[in-house]
C-alpha cells in the first residue's frame, strides 16, 4: 500500500470517486462529466484509491470452501482439481459429510455423458453417493472389492450412484482381500469379474478413498485375510496409505507385496485414468494423504481444511 501525500480534500475527493464507481456503480465516463474533468483523471483517482487503501477488495467464496487454501493446495501439489472444505469439528462424521457434499456437487459439475465414473468404498465416498441429485447418464465402475460394512461398500456406492446417473452399474461382488494369489486368481476369472475389470479401461473420473496405515484409518488394513505377520511385515516397509488395494510408502512408492491378493483395479489401470481425485480427511489421514499425493496416483484433492493446512504447513 503506498502512502498518499495529499490533503484531507483530494481524500475525501478519491473516497467519494471510488464509492460512486464501486458502490453506486457508476461509470468513469459519468463521473468525469459530473465532477468536470477527464475519464483519464478518473481513473488515476480510482488507482491511487486503490494504492492508498481507500479501496480494499476482498474476494470471499461462499459456502464451505476455503477459497485461498483450495489455491495454495492447488499450487503445491501441482493439481487439476483442489478442493479444501471448511468443517465445524474434525470429528470423522463431521469431516466425512462436508467432503462427501463437495464431493457431490464437484462430481455433478465436471462430468459429462461422455465419462464413465470409478468409484471405491468409503464413508466419505458413501457420504457423496447420498448426497446427489442429479448426473449426466454415466455407467459407473467399481474399482475395489468389498471391505467393510455394507451401506458402506463399493457395490452399496455403485448401486446409488448409478441409480442417480441412470446408467449401467459395474459391480465387483468379492472380497477386496483374500488370502492368497490363487484364490484371487480363480474369483478374477469368474465371468461377470472379467467383466467389471474390462471396464476399468473405459473409466474417466474416478473417486476414491485414502485409507490410512500408520495411524491406523483403513477398512484395508482391518481386513482379516491380512494376517498379523504381513500386516506387521507391510509397516515395517513403510505403508502408510493405500488408494483402491494400492499400498503405498511415506516416500509414494508402491509396495505390491500383496497386491496379486487383492481384487481391485491394479496400479498401471489406475494411474491410465484421467481424472482421479481423492476425497478423505480428518485428524488421522494427513500422512496417508500425503503419501498418496507423492504416489502420483492421484492428481485431484477433496479434504477438510485443517488437514489442508497441514498439508502445505501452515
Amino acid at each position: 500500500m503506498t502512502e498518499l501525500n495529499i490533503g484531507p480534500d483530494e481524500l475525501v475527493r478519491l473516497a467519494f470517486v471510488a464509492h460512486q464507481h464501486y458502490i453506486v456503480g457508476r461509470t468513469r465516463i459519468q463521473i468525469a462529466q459530473d465532477l468536470g474533468l477527464s475519464r483519464f483523471k478518473v481513473g488515476r483517482m480510482l488507482d491511487d484509491a486503490i494504492a492508498g487503501g481507500i479501496v480494499k477488495f476482498e474476494i470471499s467464496t461462499p459456502g464451505p470452501l476455503d477459497l485461498g487454501l483450495s489455491l495454495k493446495l492447488k499450487d503445491r501439489f501441482g493439481l487439476k482439481h483442489a478442493l479444501a472444505v471448511r468443517t465445524p469439528t474434525e470429528a470423522p462424521e463431521t469431516v466425512q459429510e462436508h467432503l462427501g457434499a463437495v464431493a457431490a456437487e464437484l462430481l455433478r459439475e465436471i462430468a459429462t455423458d461422455d465419462d464413465v465414473i470409478g468409484l471405491t468404498a468409503g464413508r466419505t465416498l458413501s457420504a457423496m453417493a447420498g448426497a446427489l441429485t442429479t448426473l449426466p447418464h454415466c455407467d459407473v465402475v467399481q474399482l475395489a472389492g468389498v471391505a467393510g460394512p455394507i451401506q458402506e461398500t463399493g457395490v452399496e456406492v455403485i448401486r446409488r450412484v448409478s441409480s442417480v446417473a441412470s446408467g449401467r452399474p459395474w459391480s465387483i461382488y468379492a472380497p477386496l482381500v483374500v488370502s492368497d494369489p490363487r484364490t484371487a486368481h480363480a474369483i478374477r476369472q469368474q465371468p461377470d469379474m472379467q467383466a467389471t475389470f474390462a471396464q476399468f479401461a473405459r473409466v474417466t473420473i474416478a473417486l476414491v478413498a485414502v485409507g490410512s496405515w500408520s495411524p491406523p484409518d483403513s477398512q484395508m488394513y482391518d481386513n482379516a485375510a491380512i494376517s498379523p505377520a504381513q500386516r506387521s511385515s507391510l509397516l515395517e516397509k513403510g505403508v502408510r496409505a493405500e488408494v483402491c488395494a494400492t499400498l503405498i510408502d511415506a516416500q509414494g512408492s508402491v509396495v505390491e507385496d500383496i497386491e496379486d491378493s487383492c481384487i481391485a483395479i491394479d496400479t498401471a489401470a489406475l494411474r491410465r485414468i484421467p481424472d482421479v481425485i481423492a476425497v478423505a480427511g480428518g485428524e488421522h489421514k494427513t500422512s496417508a494423504i500425503r503419501a498418496a499425493l507423492a504416489s502420483g496416483l492421484v492428481n485431484s484433492l477433496i479434504t477438510d481444511s485443517a488437514l489442508a493446512k497441514r498439508l502445505i504447513g501452515e
